[in-house]
């Protein structure tokens, strides 16, 4: 069994892949199996694939319809046998210490989570490390998740996509995690990395920029986002039923309905490029158990007021966030809409 399991989902990535499967190729540490996911791929990257696996066994080729970014990934973990779990998208680079660093980290603590931090890069080359990460191994027991959530996740200072984190396979699979389809829930990697949350006690962090990610106008990222209101407001809806599920409600009470409202459903909102499907989407959560439990715990004080005691932020948003959950709770969807103007958060 190898120690770690490198997925790769490519998709039209021709002239980037190359360099993404020679920069994991290149580095120290070699006991991994590097699995290529052909997602449906229709320009030459089978044949890439094909040519580097015949000169590398750690190798292994899947080839599947087209089904986005989640389910590539989600065909990756069914093959998986590592110990470990990484993903790269097929346009990033890795470092040449990736994996032997990471490894390194959750052996010597025993975590089940180890993140760390990236680079941007495009034609005039690399950027200065994202995120403000630094070395340190976090304990989440015990209540302290809920702190985690204060202080690293709301102010994205440990980020949240599945390229800049290992993940120890057993708990993915003891757990049944997998992504979500990108046609129902955006920002899947959101999604899947507060899941991994919820079973992980011991999380290590390292400062170290291991991935760098491309910054090119035809990503997925780049492009326009078609009903990113519906999409975010069923991430919350599936977070906030996790959140219930796995034991984790009595602690995050106060957590998860400031986070759907004010890092997903407002955002989906105000960069939805269609207000008609906001509307429609608005009318269609109203009538949902989940949703509506998340906008009721929004129209008490609690959740404001914890938000902004554990951070000092959020004191413009206090009121506004009330009337909007109360605004939508009531059917009136024009109002809702008009007092998410200007609300993401300072």
């Amino acid at each position: 069994m190898p120690k770690v399991s490198v997925i790769v989902p490519v998709y039209q990535v021709e002239a980037y892949l190359s360099e993404c499967l020679d920069s994991i190729l290149a580095g120290t540490f070699e006991d991994y199996e590097l699995i290529l996911v052909d997602d449906g791929t229709k320009d030459n990257c089978p044949a890439i694939m094909a040519d580097y696996a015949a000169r590398d066994a750690r190798i292994r080729l899947l080839h599947k319809e087209n089904g986005g970014l989640s389910s590539a990934r989600n065909a990756g973990l069914a093959v998986a046998t590592g110990e470990y779990v990484a993903f790269v998208d097929s346009d990033d680079r890795v470092t040449p210490d990736f994996l032997a660093d990471t490894v390194r980290a959750a052996e010597e603590t025993g975590a089940e989570l180890v993140l760390f931090n990236y680079r941007k890069f495009d034609e005039n080359g690399l950027r200065p490390p994202e995120l403000p990460v630094k070395d340190e191994v976090l304990d989440l027991t015990g209540g302290r998740l809920k702190d985690y959530f204060y202080r690293y996740w709301l102010p994205y200072v440990h980020g949240q996509e599945a390229w800049c984190r290992l993940y120890r396979r057993d708990v993915i699979e003891r757990n049944a995690l997998r992504f979500a389809p990108n046609c129902e829930v955006f920002a899947e990697d959101t999604l899947f990395s507060a899941m991994m949350l919820m079973h992980t006690k011991t999380l290590a962090a390292l400062k170290g920029a291991y991935v760098e990610y491309r910054q090119r106008g035809d990503s997925l990222m780049a492009k326009k986002k078609p009903r990113l209101a519906a999409r975010l407001m069923n991430l919350s809806v599936r977070l906030s039923r996790y959140v219930r599920e796995t034991g984790h409600e009595a602690e995050l009470k106060n957590v998860i309905p400031v986070l759907c409202y004010d890092k997903l459903i407002c955002k989906g909102i105000r960069y939805d490029p269609s207000r008609e499907d906001v509307r429609e989407a608005m009318r269609q959560y109203a009538d949902d158990g989940e949703m509506r439990r998340i906008l009721h715990a929004l129209t008490g004080v609690g959740p404001f007021a914890a938000y902004t005691l554990h951070t000092g932020k959020g004191w413009r948003t206090q009121i506004r966030g009330r009337q909007f959950a109360a605004a939508w709770l009531a059917g009136d969807i024009d109002r809702a809409l008009d007092l998410t103007k200007g609300v993401v958060a300072e």
